[in-house]
């Protein structure tokens, strides 16, 4: 299992092991060098890619799964939910209490970062950690 820790000199955000099975094709990619080693730091145009390839994920997965809450579930249970905007549209994600809900939340924190990196020009260290389970020793 893996963990993926994202950091640029504003934020840091940590993607665990449970989410990261959903994300780490998507940054495998830029993390392979020419001599195809890992790396551990992107820049400018890899984090623009980066970015579209995440944001480009995002719309396909609420195409996909994305339901409308109810006036009455978004009175009762205000506090679950979260505005995410992506193109023209906004989307509100239950992100406390369904799965695809925190994974929407996190690539939206993810595609904010990288939008932030490259208007601030700076680079974006990505450590990807194997983890232990424990529950299978």
């Amino acid at each position: 299992m893996k963990e993926i820790i994202l950091k640029n000199n504003s934020s840091e955000i940590l993607v665990d092991s449970n989410l990261s099975y959903y994300l780490f094709s998507c940054f495998f990619i830029y993390l392979l060098d020419d001599n195809k080693t890992l790396k551990d730091v992107i820049v400018s145009e890899e984090i623009k890619d980066l970015h579209n390839n995440l944001e480009n994920y995002l719309s396909e997965i609420l195409r996909k799964w994305y339901e409308e809450p109810s006036e009455k579930e978004l009175q009762k249970y205000s506090t679950r939910y979260e505005k995410i905007r992506l193109n023209t549209k906004i989307y509100k994600v239950n992100y406390r209490m369904s799965e695809v809900g925190r994974f929407v939340f996190l690539l939206d924190k993810i595609i904010k970062m990288l939008n932030d990196s490259y208007i601030n020009e700076e680079k974006l260290n990505i450590k990807i950690k194997e983890i232990e389970n424990k529950m299978y020793k």
